[in-house]
């Protein structure tokens, strides 16, 4: 199959531990960039948390952020794309998460707001350098322009059944990396984004492929000709994928194109 558009996950499918691309993934992109293969991102991430990894490849492509929320045009840095959280949803998800006693957080241009200090978004905002600012008013205010909410809590596994049932056919409900819950607007997801990415291109489905490794990758396997899943990954990534492929610490992004991008 003669691939054409290859769309990856960055963390712990792409990078580790939000360190930087390995040199053997970044040669191996540069290879299928060469080759005429247009390739790109898909992440939970902001544009701003994106934006290193986006440099060291030098792409300049569209780049889906917010787990599909958003779609960013690199050469701008602005997005082309935003669908928002509805503020009804938003307040719920802020409400649940105080009265279980977890931290939960909302986006807005692309800074990170929460209502109180916490060591987790301290961390996670600090690893990768995020704009954020403390807003004790966050759960009485009115809100727009927020593409996803997220809880950060080390009870994610026991959390995020819950919080998909109760928002099932409201609110997109996903886990990403460990500890994480994500929440998008119904059909605000990975796959929805890279569709619109595809036809833009104007790319036949069956030269696309994907990889990934947790639930927010979910329709991003699903959507494309060739999904692919890290050795890290969840079983419900795995079994949607095509092709497990080595994990994410062992350059499993560039086994895959090496052994199927450009074959």
């Amino acid at each position: 199959m003669n691939y054409k558009l290859l769309i990856t996950d960055i963390d712990d499918t792409l990078v580790a531990n939000a360190g930087p691309v390995s040199q053997r993934n970044a040669e191996a992109i540069a290879r299928a960039r060469a080759a005429g293969v247009y390739v790109t991102l898909a992440t939970g991430r902001s544009y701003t948390g994106t934006e290193r990894v986006v440099k060291q490849l030098g792409l300049d492509t569209y780049v889906i952020n917010f787990g599909g929320a958003v779609i960013t045009d690199t050469k701008t840095g602005k997005p082309i794309r935003v669908t928002e959280l509805e503020d009804c949803y938003i307040h719920e998800i802020l409400d649940m998460a105080a009265d279980l006693g977890v931290h939960a957080h909302i986006y807005r241009d692309d800074c990170v707001i929460y209502e109180k200090t916490c060591g987790f978004v301290e961390a996670y905002v600090r690893t990768l350098d995020l704009p954020h600012r403390v807003e004790p008013r966050i759960r009485n205010m009115h809100w727009s322009n927020v593409p996803k909410a997220l809880i950060i809590t080390e009870r994610a596994k026991e959390l995020a059944p819950m919080f998909k049932k109760h928002f099932e056919g409201r609110v997109h409900v996903s886990e990403s990396s460990k500890g994480f819950i994500e929440f998008n607007q119904l059909g605000a997801n990975k796959g929805s984004a890279a569709e619109l990415i595809r036809k833009g291109l104007n790319i036949p489905i069956e030269q696309t492929a994907s990889i990934g490794d947790n639930t927010l990758d979910y329709e991003l396997i699903e959507w494309a000709g060739l999904g692919a899943a890290v050795e890290n990954a969840n079983e419900t990534v795995k079994q949607a994928a095509n092709v497990i492929i080595p994990a994410c610490d062992e350059d499993g992004v560039a086994w895959f194109i090496d052994n199927y991008i450009l074959k």
